[in-house]
């Protein structure tokens, strides 16, 4: 019955019995006793939790303020526009220059088309883009082509894109590609970039219509071409002909803001209301917010989208 003892007697017990010297086999040198134990020596207290590591020097990151919007206004029965930003900070022992993307498309072509259309485009630049040019400028690594270039091949891989898959769908775009304070704009259709002064709209875009195109080269006045369609584009990502998009690059001025924006926006609402709105609204993201209410509160006749970007 030693059995039934062993399995109810306590761990004390066993440990002890476990501890116990047993004595030598016959024939065997009894092994040396074991030292006493020296009395333990008293630790050093130390504080409770984790020791904190020194101060570290906070400095700011160096990023971009934001605000964007879109709606498909009081008319259209869906909102064939399409926004895209991707935007990165950083703050380390190297140096990184904060980064941003942001794309406004709008789509043309009917309902189906305008919006495949759209959303093909700005998630196809926006993954060339990724590829050839954010990855290697966050592996630090010099870019094999110029920037202007890159962006037109990120153009060109769209619109092949959307000749494929959505065959008579096509779309604007005008694009932004913010590194530090240099900004890269591209554009192909009628949507548009603004600079955004304190006193006055500057724009950077030219449209690629009829009416502009008439404007530029036969000289005619604004009442003339208010008799002209707006919206008769001759370049557009979708359209079989060959792609010339238009590019500029500036700075980006602290005491201005970057506007990008479809027709359903600036073709709404003056200039002078845009200007009054941006200024006096308390963030970016008001702004955005009130320009689209405004456009609506003008008619809504179209799809409205704009991003606002400033440093």
């Amino acid at each position: 019955m030693k059995w039934i003892k062993r399995l109810f007697q306590r761990p004390e017990a066993e440990e002890a019995l476990s501890a116990s010297p047993s004595a030598p086999a016959p024939g065997e040198a009894p092994e040396p006793a074991t030292p006493p134990p020296q009395p333990a020596q008293p630790m050093e207290k130390l504080p409770a939790g984790t020791t904190p590591l020194p101060p570290l020097r906070v400095q700011p990151a160096t990023g971009l303020r934001l605000g964007w919007a879109t709606d498909p206004g009081l008319v259209r029965p869906s909102n064939e526009d399409a926004v895209l930003i991707l935007h990165f900070t950083y703050q380390g022992s190297l140096e990184l220059l904060p980064v941003g993307l942001f794309l406004v498309a709008d789509g043309m072509g009917g309902h189906r088309g305008g919006e495949q259309a759209s959303d093909l485009a700005v998630r196809e630049i926006a993954r060339y883009l990724t590829a050839h040019l954010l990855l290697p400028h966050l592996a630090h690594r010099g870019l094999d082509r110029p920037i202007k270039e890159l962006l037109e091949e990120a153009l060109q891989a769209a619109n092949a894109q959307i000749l494929q898959g959505v065959p008579g769908g096509g779309t604007t775009v005008v694009g932004a590609l913010v590194i530090g304070d240099s900004v890269h704009l591209i554009h192909v259709g009628d949507s548009r970039a603004y600079l955004i002064w304190p006193d006055r709209l500057e724009r950077l875009t030219e449209d690629h219509s009829l009416v502009q195109r008439m404007l530029s080269l036969q000289g005619l006045s604004p009442e003339e071409a208010a008799g002209v369609p707006r919206h008769v584009l001759y370049q557009a990502l979708g359209h079989p002909s060959r792609l010339n998009p238009g590019y500029c690059r500036i700075s980006l001025p602290r005491d201005a803001w970057l506007m990008l924006c479809t027709d359903g926006l600036w073709g709404e609402v003056p200039e002078t209301q845009i200007l009054q709105i941006v200024w006096e609204s308390a963030s970016p993201q008001e702004a955005c917010d009130r320009l689209v209410q405004q456009a609506k509160a003008a008619g809504g006749h179209d799809n409205i989208s704009v991003i606002l970007i400033g440093r």
